[in-house]
């Protein structure tokens, strides 16, 4: 081979060899970059983690003062900040108070939450032949006694299907496990999920009537549907003195036959939360809080998309 083609053959086995070394230097960077990023981000959620335990403390220390259990703020920490709001947390039907609890701690069916629960269902739309089975499932997904209501889904309804699975049979942690009951669908679910909520009791679904506002008398009514439509419950909010009713108005008293064990005045469960933002990334947190005493007090935590809450 002549001396000239040599010298080129070499020349482009050097640019072949240099072009290799220049693209995996590339990539050798770009892992390196990638790798940075990665570590920023999880060095970032290490500090939005350590500023929303933070952030508990100082919502719980400030929420002694019943003034600051509703609002909102913002407080400065390295790097960002911590906003925060309070919110009444009860104001919804609590889908546990489907059971009661026994002495030797069977769950079994309540009637009074079906009913209950049904009638808010009528007032959001689903037709009685509809809220009536749906209900029950509901009641029998929860409850222990292993035997269906009329209407209702048992284990034995959920065993036939392509990914057989079984009721909880236990209080619900959040509403998003409904999702899995019998005759829940994506369109009952969603019109549903806003006036519901599992709150860590059962037997009960009390409403705080201080802190109810237009448009949330069905929570009302849901108690007392034939005496007291839902006009007639947005009447008794709308007509709520400064600061709410002191005592049970009379068309919530004797004359329904309501009681402080279906309405209270003031609130005893909150919904507080928490956004950490840290280097322009946000991190968030919903806190249920037990605020029936003197020191307030977290009961639940939870991440991820609120509409499972």
């Amino acid at each position: 081979m002549p001396a000239g083609h040599e010298r080129g053959a070499a020349l482009l086995g050097v640019l072949l060899l240099v072009a290799i070394m220049a693209v995996l230097a590339s990539l050798m960077l770009d892992r390196l970059g990638l790798a940075a990023r990665l570590a920023g981000n999880l060095e970032a959620q290490a500090a939005a983690r350590r500023a929303l335990a933070e952030g508990e403390v100082r919502l719980l220390a400030a929420m002694r003062d019943p003034a600051h259990r509703q609002g909102g703020g913002a407080w400065p920490v390295p790097r960002g900040r911590i906003a925060w709001t309070v919110a009444p947390g009860g104001n919804c039907f609590n889908v546990n108070a489907l059971v009661e609890a026994m002495p030797d701690g069977v769950l079994r069916p309540r009637p009074a939450g079906q009913l209950e629960l049904r009638t808010l269902m009528v007032t959001l739309g689903l037709a009685p032949g509809e809220a009536g089975p749906l209900a029950a499932a509901m009641t029998d997904w929860i409850d222990t006694d292993g035997l269906a209501l009329p209407d209702g889904a048992e284990d034995t309804a959920y065993a036939g299907g392509p990914h057989p699975y079984r009721t909880a049979g236990r209080p619900l942690v959040t509403v998003g496990e409904l999702r899995a009951v019998r005759g829940m669908t994506p369109a009952l679910y969603a019109r549903l999920a806003p006036w519901l909520c599992a709150l860590p009791e059962v037997g009960t679904s009390p409403v705080a009537l201080a802190s109810l506002v237009p448009g949330q008398g069905r929570l009302l009514t849901m108690f007392a549907p034939d005496a007291l439509p839902v006009a007639c419950a947005e009447q008794v909010i709308a007509q709520a003195p400064p600061g709410g009713y002191a005592e049970l108005p009379a068309a919530l008293g004797a004359e329904l036959g309501l009681g402080m064990g279906e309405i209270t005045r003031s609130d005893r469960w909150l919904r507080a939360r928490l956004e950490a933002t840290i280097d322009s990334q946000a991190w968030q947190e919903e806190l249920l809080i037990d605020a029936s005493q003197p020191r307030p007090a977290i009961v639940a935590r939870h991440w991820g998309d609120p509409a499972d809450r």
